[in-house]
């Protein structure tokens, strides 16, 4: 069991430190990377999942306890930060609470995919329109966070993010594609041909991003980031989980989406609400690497007390 979760995790950080690596030592400019991070996102990602949700069989998703389990954590984390913030535990500077907020409930799609894909890639599919779900609320909340007082530019913004998330958009296109029964071959068998080259791809480029220097922007508020989101967050996934009987395919899941790092999205959308970009960076870089050892530890006890199945 330790191997597969280590055949599942270790070439993950491989391929995390050969982008970080390639991006320190070649001269290719911030253009380049830009490039490829675009394309990761809007093309290589989506055409993996379209092409999975149409390739996979039909599957039931267990609504009640899959939400009930996700959008309970969210709400647990989100009143235990604010009530932390209303009392002066924090600090007062609000761009760095809301920097905080998203280092403790976002997730980062590529690795949680990554990860799912080297321990049971049947359950691909399932991870992808479980992300495409719990994204929309979770988009929501942490602009409500970032634009607290401006309710007219949080309306506009929650509505821009979620018509424009690749990973929405793809499942949804995959979901209607299953539906009507599009046949598994030319352009589908295509979309999977450049689909297979998104997961090291996406994870080389959050490899080249990582930047270091911002981990001593806020270092006390990046560490209880990364507690609440590497240890808490999943801690509290799990109790719920089993309170509210989740199959442990789904329960597998979920908690793939909730023992990862944050999302490095979370950096843009710092700078662009006036969040602190700096302390954002620094966070999405302290919980990159040390997911790398949390993310298979979190598994094998889960694993270990029968709560997942993973052979």
């Amino acid at each position: 069991m330790v191997g597969l979760i280590a055949d599942a995790v270790l070439p993950i950080a491989w391929i995390l430190a050969l982008g970080f690596g390639v991006k320190r030592f070649s001269a290719l400019d911030d253009s380049v990377w830009r490039s490829l991070e675009w394309i990761s996102y809007w093309i290589l990602m989506p055409s993996l999942l379209v092409a999975v949700i149409i390739q996979a069989p039909d599957f039931e998703i267990p609504w009640i306890p899959l939400l009930g389990s996700m959008y309970g954590t969210l709400g647990l984390i989100t009143v235990l930060l604010i009530v932390a913030w209303n009392l002066g535990l924090l600090g007062r500077a609000y761009p760095s609470f809301t920097s905080l907020y998203q280092g403790s409930v976002r997730f980062n799609t590529f690795i949680s995919m990554a990860v799912i894909t080297g321990l049971n890639p049947v359950l691909l599919p399932h991870l992808g329109v479980a992300a495409a779900i719990f994204i929309v609320v979770l988009n929501i909340s942490c602009v409500a966070v970032m634009t607290a007082g401006h309710s007219d530019r949080m309306l506009r913004r929650v509505f821009c993010e979620i018509l424009r998330n690749p990973l929405i958009l793809a499942c949804l296109l995959g979901g209607l594609a299953h539906g009507f029964g599009v046949p598994n071959q030319f352009p589908v068998s295509g979309m999977a041909l450049v689909g297979q080259a998104a997961l090291p791809m996406g994870v080389f480029c959050l490899g080249a991003g990582l930047q270091w220097r911002a981990v001593r922007a806020g270092f006390g508020l990046a560490a209880l980031a990364t507690i609440l989101q590497l240890v808490i967050k999943p801690l509290i996934f799990i109790a719920l989980a089993i309170w509210l009987d989740l199959e442990a395919d789904w329960l597998l899941v979920g908690l793939l989406l909730m023992c990862v790092s944050t999302a490095p999205s979370s950096f843009i959308l710092a700078r662009q609400l006036g969040g602190d970009a700096p302390l954002m960076a620094g966070i999405v870089a302290i919980q990159t690497v040390l997911s790398i050892a949390s993310v298979p530890l979190i598994l094998w006890v889960a694993e270990t007390m029968n709560w997942i199945h993973l052979l």
